[in-house]
């Protein structure tokens, strides 16, 4: 299957993910998970998930990846989707890959709403439905967001939605990424922080920055108590975010999620651009996107 052309195909562009604040606390829940608070928004940065009726369930990626098989978010989707609903997933999927893995930009749970949006269209079930976001909760953390889109913040393992923010408006970002397959494994992020707590940071005011729309608050609270073990685990992120951070036009920097990528809000688009054509030049990864306030769309 191509990610072009296919008999009654749907075709959706998934977005990355910034975390603007993630609070990871001590201790496991009863299922085993951290308890963590996070505020995420979605960035113009997409894969391609493409979807069509099928004599059976497949997943293919472009380019190839170990996991095109049943380990894949997409394929764990379409199963749980066939579930709770009563159908068989009998569905081609293929997703092309431009968000990297391990890079902490949540590209694979923002797949596996794409395919659950798909399915949702071709079996005429509401998205909305609360059945729908239990199943996207099982996939994974991240995936609920997606569902959304908008500015959130969830709580319980960072997959109970608590609260949706206005949409965010000509907000500028640079990621920056080390070069070549430079990723954070996230189980052992989770494990390092539990050999070394780092403290949370103050939840609330970034939420009261969303709130009242204050940039300048939202720049000054953003906090991401993963972002040191990141940069503990992987030498070469520390060295990305230490140069993010000095570069003209920044307003505010962080890891996101458990790395590997960082990223800034800039002062403008033109400040973004500047900042990936000279992380390109320096030998790190570099892409100038902004805030978007929607997760997986048709195209």
């Amino acid at each position: 299957m191509t990610d072009d052309t296919y008999p009654g195909q749907l075709r959706y562009a998934a977005p990355a993910k910034i975390n603007l604040y993630l609070g990871v606390h001590e201790g496991r829940d009863a299922r085993g998970y951290h308890t963590v608070d996070s505020v995420m928004a979605a960035i113009d940065f997409c894969d391609i998930v493409t979807v069509a009726p099928a004599s059976e369930l497949s997943i293919a990626c472009t380019p190839d990846v170990d996991y095109a098989d049943s380990s894949n978010t997409c394929w764990r989707a379409a199963v749980a989707m066939g579930r709770a609903f009563g159908f068989e997933p009998n569905y081609a999927i293929h997703v092309h890959k431009n968000i990297p893995s391990q890079a902490g930009l949540g590209g694979s749970s923002s797949d596996a709403v794409a395919t659950i949006l798909a399915l949702c269209e071709f079996n005429h079930i509401d998205p909305a439905s609360d059945k729908v976001v239990e199943v996207a909760r099982s996939i994974g953390a991240d995936v609920p967001f997606f569902l959304r889109g908008i500015p959130c913040y969830l709580d319980g393992a960072g997959d109970t939605l608590r609260e949706e923010f206005d949409a965010m408006e000509d907000v500028s970002v640079a990621l920056v990424r080390p070069a070549g397959f430079v990723g954070v494994s996230t189980p052992e992020a989770y494990a390092a922080f539990d050999a070394t707590p780092v403290p949370v940071g103050d939840l609330q005011a970034v939420r009261e920055a969303l709130r009242s729309n204050r940039h300048d608050a939202l720049c000054a609270a953003m906090d991401n108590n993963l972002g040191p073990i990141a940069c503990q685990l992987v030498p070469a992120v520390a060295s990305s975010i230490q140069w993010l951070r000095e570069q003209n036009g920044v307003l505010a920097a962080l890891v996101t999620g458990s790395g590997s990528s960082s990223f800034a809000l800039c002062e403008s688009h033109e400040a973004a651009q500047q900042i990936a054509q000279d992380a390109q030049a320096r030998g790190f990864d570099g892409l100038a996107t902004r805030i978007i306030n929607h997760g997986p769309q048709r195209i």
